[in-house]
């Protein structure tokens, strides 16, 4: 025979082997439960690229969250001479004092300003922050128009968003409990914020008080969200949404 023709002839029957090995080897790992795609097993889910391992949101669940007491009875109460208000916290918190007072040139773009009465939740995922805005009282108004401009304004200055429909979203707010002074609450992408001035508090400024996480975070779905956490901080304050109803407001 053709030396040539034997040569390829066996070349042939060594691809067919070697065709019929790998074929049986994949049949016996993908009935294992396990496909090995260029060395790598795909037997776990891979994640998308640029996917961090974890995330803000909630995940899916099939069980109810329980929130954590929120109601603020019991809770510590915080005086703050440097703004002259009183605002309370869980016990378990902790509290990191203003070390001076605030100024928009310096703070008005920093959530971790050190002129916020701050405090950290237990585990060290939720700071909630107030402090005193300066305005000036001359051409303040007590309405909700005047709010809503104003935190307009002050949205857009502090680089937060969104900016617009602040008037649609917000939640109408009652300082003290008979008087009712204006104040909005207003849910922003990553965070959610009260403001409201007058009546028992300055005249000459701004009262705001944030939660610094959105309300779909997994970090405040233990106390029911972000919302509902800054309306138990709020009414430590003596300030509720205008429709708590009034012997509620407590």
């Amino acid at each position: 025979m053709d030396p040539d023709a034997v040569r390829a002839r066996a070349r042939t029957n060594r691809r067919r082997t070697a065709a019929l090995v790998t074929a049986a080897a994949v049949v016996t790992v993908a009935v294992s439960g396990t496909v090995l795609v260029a060395g790598r097993d795909t037997s776990a889910p891979v994640s998308p690229v640029g996917t961090p391992p974890s995330s803000e949101t909630q995940s899916p669940s099939t069980s109810p969250v329980t929130p954590l007491e929120t109601d603020p009875v019991g809770w510590t109460p915080y005086p703050s001479t440097r703004y002259d208000f009183t605002i309370g916290h869980p016990p378990d918190w902790t509290e990191i004092p203003a070390r001076r007072d605030w100024a928009r040139e310096f703070d008005v773009l920093d959530h971790l300003s050190p002129a916020h009465e701050a405090f950290l939740s237990a585990d060290g995922h939720v700071r909630v922050s107030a402090w005193n805005a300066p305005l000036d009282a001359s051409t303040r108004y007590e309405s909700i128009r005047y709010l809503v401009e104003w935190v307009e304004d002050y949205c857009e200055e502090s680089g937060n968003s969104p900016c617009t429909g602040i008037a649609d979203r917000a939640v109408e707010l009652c300082l003290e409990a008979r008087d009712c002074h204006p104040g909005l609450l207003v849910p922003f992408k990553d965070d959610v914020q009260a403001f409201f001035s007058g009546g028992i508090y300055a005249q000459d400024a701004m009262t705001v008080v944030a939660v610094w996480r959105p309300e779909s975070s997994r970090f405040v779905a233990s106390y029911g969200g972000s919302q509902r956490l800054l309306e138990a901080f709020l009414s430590t304050m003596e300030v509720w949404p205008s429709a708590t109803p009034f012997y509620e407001r407590r």
